[in-house]
């Protein structure tokens, strides 16, 4: 599932909870996702209509299949800035500030994210301002110019960001996690970039950027609110059927192969913080290799977060751990399967003895009851329906999806959820899992690491199971 790879998470249970109550609901097989209709233009232009007439707002999304795993270590970070760059001086908003008149004049609220396999932008704006919305959209995303100042701003503004990111005391930690995890293809896996290539960016890489990926046959455009699929047939090809094709970017340089890990690895960092994190991390399944494993690692995931479960029971009720998580990131170029826990230095020790003791236990037949395992797709499934009611976050999670996994994956994912079994789960688990290397960092304070002789591989799976 789409989840934060970027810190420790630790399971919200409230918000769990909330989800649960609406399984009554949502689990309902009449419960689907919302109704959309989906057609190309003949330059290539993939777009999704969907209705909701409920408030008289609009969401206008452009997806682009860009993103970090399109690149080198030389641009890594350069398809953020892109983004940044979107919402600046366009060929008929010529600076910064006549594009920001523009959106106060329509009314819109907008954004972008950048992601490891697409970048996105939207506009929010009232139904009536519906059409200068979608010529607005059309003009930002094709004729961008690059000014150099507003450039130079942008780079400023993106190294900003990454103040703000190192600033967080794991950011070290992760990113030496990405770089063991990912080895040589790190970059591809880190969107927010490196800040030789960021200071480095020029207005020729940006147009670069612009002819390879920028193109319409590489992009999807969402319109969903209160509107009509008719009336939308009709506008869409008014502004974007000038937009020009391209060579599909990824015949010419697709993205490289994720090598396995060959063998186990270890991280530490030290942080100032009261309480230790461990990161364990594997190679996962990747969309359009072994997509139904995809499926099995989300609901054998959610079983094992279950408040109830014995995972999540032995490590939190105890008190020995004060997080834990395990869960899986759905992506096309190798998704990471994550087992996080959190303690307090002197209990670390204990916390991961439980952890590899449950660990082992994964492949018993008896780990889980099948009220688990129905309980954690009703639960997923009232994720994604509660979720998709807010049509703005609808759009940009359709946005993800498509890029990172294509709109059919997305569509069947509630039935193919459904049909999880024993038996997928247990071929996934036997796939990545049993018996495969990882990677296992320790983030702890350095005074605690010294006074306690904790090191990685101390915490390893091996140090609890000696052969």
């Amino acid at each position: 599932m789409k989840q934060s790879s970027k810190e420790v998470v630790y399971l919200n249970m409230k918000r769990l909870s909330v989800f649960v109550s609406l399984i009554a609901i949502y689990s309902s097989s009449l419960a689907q996702l919302p109704p959309w209709t989906r057609f190309k233009l003949d330059n290539g232009l993939e777009v999704l209509v969907c209705e909701n007439h409920l408030t008289p707002i609009v969401t206008i999304e452009v997806a682009v299949k860009n993103g970090s795993f399109t690149e080198t270590p030389e641009i890594n970070g350069l398809s953020h800035l892109y983004e940044h760059m979107f919402f600046t001086a366009n060929k008929r908003d010529t600076s910064e500030d006549d594009f920001l008149d523009r959106v106060d004049r329509l009314g819109i609220v907008y954004n972008g994210e950048t992601h490891e396999e697409n970048v996105q932008y939207y506009f929010t704006l009232p139904k009536q301002n519906l059409e200068k919305g979608l010529d607005f959209m059309a003009v930002a995303i094709t004729s961008p110019l690059f000014k150099q100042s507003e450039l130079e701003n942008q780079i400023t503004v993106v190294n900003g960001e990454f103040d703000r990111n190192e600033a967080n005391p794991y950011f070290n930690f992760t990113r030496a996690m990405s770089q063991k995890l990912w080895d040589n293809l790190w970059n591809r896996k880190e969107p927010l970039g490196v800040r030789p290539a960021i200071n480095a960016a020029t207005r020729e890489k940006m147009l670069m950027i612009q002819k390879k990926y920028y193109i319409p046959n590489n992009s999807l455009l969402i319109v969903a609110g209160d509107v009509k699929t008719s009336e939308i047939k009709k506008l869409i090809p008014k502004y974007f059927s000038d937009w020009k094709e391209g060579p599909d970017p990824f015949k010419k340089d697709p993205a490289p192969v994720i090598p396995p890990i060959e063998k186990i690895g270890y991280v530490v960092d030290y942080v100032d913080q009261p309480t230790a994190a461990v990161e364990v991390r594997w190679h996962g399944p990747s969309i359009g290799i072994d997509d139904k494993a995809t499926y099995a690692a989300d609901v054998f995931s959610e079983i094992i977060r279950q408040t109830e479960h014995e995972f999540t029971k032995s490590l939190m009720e105890s008190g020995i751990a004060t997080g834990s998580n395990f869960w899986y990131y759905t992506q096309r170029l190798a998704g990471p399967i994550q087992g996080d826990i959190i303690a307090t230095p002197d209990r670390l020790v204990d916390a991961m003895r439980i952890f590899w003791q449950q660990f082992d236990k994964f492949t018993d037949p008896h780990y889980f009851t099948d009220e688990e395992l129905e309980t954690s797709k009703a639960i997923l499934r009232s994720r994604i329906l509660f979720d998709s009611e807010n049509l703005s976050e609808f759009s940009k999670n359709i946005a993800f999806w498509w890029a990172s996994t294509g709109l059919d994956y997305y569509e069947d994912y509630l039935n193919n959820l459904a049909k999880v079994n024993r038996k997928d789960i247990k071929s996934y688990i036997d796939r990545y899992l049993t018996n495969k290397p990882y990677i296992l960092g320790l983030a702890i304070d350095q005074n605690s690491a010294s006074h306690l002789k904790l090191e990685p591989s101390k915490l390893s799976h091996s140090a609890f199971n000696p052969k």
